[in-house]
Order: C-alpha cells, then structure tokens, then sequence
C-alpha cells in the first residue's frame, strides 16, 4: 500500500503514512467497513433464513398438532362389544343300567345350582312285566314316599311303565329321581337310565 500524498509505499492498514504524516485510514477504512457491512448483512440474511425455516415448520407443526383432535373428533369411535353366548352345563344324574329289587326303590339326587334347572333323560325296564315307577321328588315330597305317605310329584311316569321320557324345569332345592318296583312281589327289574341336568 502506498501514501496518496507522498507515494512512499507503508504497511498495510496503516492509519497515516509515516513520511508525510498525512491520513490514508479513510479509504481502508471504507473497503474494510464495507466488507464487514456486507459480511453482517450476509450473516444477517443467514440468520433470518434460518430463523424463518424454523418459524415456517413450528408453525406447520403446531397446525397440525391443532387439527388432531379435531380429526380424531370428526371419526366414530369404534368399540367392540362381545356377548359370549353362555353354554348350558350339563351334568349327569344317572347314565348308567342297574337292577332295582322287587318292593324296592332306587333314588338319585339331582344337583341343582340357583336359578332354574332343566332336568330331562330318558329310562327303559326290563325284567317281568317290563315296568317300573319313575318320579321326581323334593325333599319333602321324598320323605312322605319313603314312608309310605301321598307325595307331591314334579314328574310321574303315571303308573308302571316300560319306557319314559322326563322333561321338566326345576327351581332350587333337593330333587330326586326315584324308580320305584314295590309293586312287583318277586321279580326284579333291570333299569336303563340316563337323565342330565342343565344349568
């Protein structure tokens, strides 16, 4: 770099020259200014960029956080809503063949939970006339059987009968099945049976 006044060559960003003592700051100066004037705007313009794509996705990204639950809102609710269908249970009274002696009787008790029990089967005798006496019974009915006494029946097989089919609905409480041979004097009968119940 030279002096404008002088011509003598000074170093590079000197503020006066050091022959003529004249002032050479005011043209560095301006190139210099202007260089960091144009570096700040530059750094500026960067910096207002960037400020601008982050302010453009927070925006973005709050409308859409907005919209959700208005999205959600807008569509039904799906719920799924099962019934299972309850399965009947079904217990087994007697499933089986036996003998029942003459002036005899065989009873089994029938299982009942609350609420009503549906009680059916079906019953085949053999034996000398091939009949038999089938009831169902409560406790008390039961006890006046067993003694001899009119008992209230839930079924009668009406009388001595070779085969049967029982289908009734019973309310909670002690229940029997009796198959009754006190009519036969001598011969014994041989019961097929099988009766469920269903809760």
């Amino acid at each position: 770099m030279y002096c404008a006044t002088c011509g003598k060559e000074i170093p590079d960003g000197s503020v006066f020259c050091l022959q003529c003592g004249h002032t050479v700051a005011s043209a560095s100066h301006k190139s210099s200014r202007s260089g960091m004037t144009a570096l700040t705007i530059g750094v500026v313009v960067v910096m207002l960029g960037g400020a601008l794509i982050v302010g453009v996705a927070v925006l973005a990204y709050l409308y859409n956080e907005q919209l959700k639950p208005d999205q959600e809102a807008s569509q039904p609710t799906r719920r799924t809503v099962t019934n299972p269908i309850r399965q009947p249970e079904r217990v087994s009274i007697v499933d089986k063949t036996f003998p029942v002696g003459a002036k005899q009787f065989v009873y089994y008790t029938i299982p009942l939970k609350p609420g009503i029990t549906h009680v059916m089967g079906h019953f085949t005798a053999q034996g000398g006339s091939n009949d038999i006496e089938v009831l169902v019974l409560d406790q008390d009915g039961f006890t006046n059987f067993s003694n001899g006494h009119i008992a209230k029946t839930y079924y009668t097989s009406d009388g001595y009968v070779t085969t049967g089919t029982i289908d009734l609905n019973l309310h909670s409480g002690t229940y029997y099945v009796v198959f009754n041979n006190a009519r036969a004097i001598l011969t014994n009968k041989v019961v097929t049976a099988k009766i469920d119940a269903e809760f």
